[in-house]
């Protein structure tokens, strides 16, 4: 099965990116693996269940994320 990728432009602090280029070694120095990872682990943790609290914060993430479309006229 074949994965499907998007490129995406993003903006990141110049110190630290320069400090992370040090420890890219362990991800083959492709930044992009790193950053893909990252968010793999970020999407894996908003899926898990840990209660009330949780589902309070994932709906105002949903709630901004609503706003944020009617801002960008989406």
């Amino acid at each position: 099965m074949k994965k499907q990728k998007i490129r995406v432009n993003i903006t990141v602090d110049a110190e630290t990116l320069e400090k992370a280029k040090t420890k890219l070694r362990l991800f083959g120095g492709k930044l992009s693996t790193l950053f893909n990872a990252y968010l793999r682990d970020f999407v894996a943790s908003m899926e898990k269940d840990y209660g009330a609290e949780q589902k309070a914060l994932q709906q105002k993430i949903r709630e901004l994320e609503m706003r944020i479309g009617r801002l960008e006229g989406k």
